[in-house]
């Protein structure tokens, strides 16, 4: 009987299944997905020799790829809402790279954007706190059959 315990607490106390808390819609079970934009890649500004800086933003990339298949959708939001937030002594790399944006919208008209980086820890912004590792999204994505970084 004290090996069951044991094994009961140690899946608690590792938070087994637990999903990082969000008060984003796309992360309700009830939410009801209607269209995804994704955009990308888009670069992070850098400095040029004339002092200006030089990167890709949302607004200069055409939005290319977008879904309305329900269930893909809903697929994607779960695996970005089900991404771990970053322990607090997380190391990454200092490389830079492309990030993409994610426009989810619901079947009411509302919005909800992520930003998800592949390089580094491969952060996803948009969800109230960031989540990390975003692998799982990429497969997520091109399983959909949309755009995603190819693995390293």
């Amino acid at each position: 009987m004290p090996g069951v315990v044991l094994v009961v607490l140690s899946a608690v106390a590792c938070g087994a299944d637990a999903r990082p808390a969000s008060a984003s819609p796309l992360c309700s079970g009830s939410y009801e997905p209607r269209e995804l934009v994704e955009s990308g890649p888009l670069y992070p500004p850098l400095p040029t020799a004339t002092g200006t800086t030089a990167g890709t933003t949302a607004a200069d990339v055409p939005a290319g790829s977008r879904t309305t298949d329900v269930a893909a959708i809903r697929k994607i939001a779960d695996v970005a809402c089900g991404l771990p937030e970053p322990p607090s002594d997380v190391a990454c790399t200092a490389d830079m790279g492309p990030s993409f944006e994610l426009v989810f919208v619901d079947a009411q008209g509302r919005t909800t954007t992520l930003t998800a980086h592949d390089y580094g820890c491969r952060f996803v912004e948009g969800l109230g706190t960031p989540r990390f590792d975003g692998t799982p999204l990429w497969d997520a994505l091109a399983a959909a059959g949309l755009p995603a970084p190819r693995r390293r």
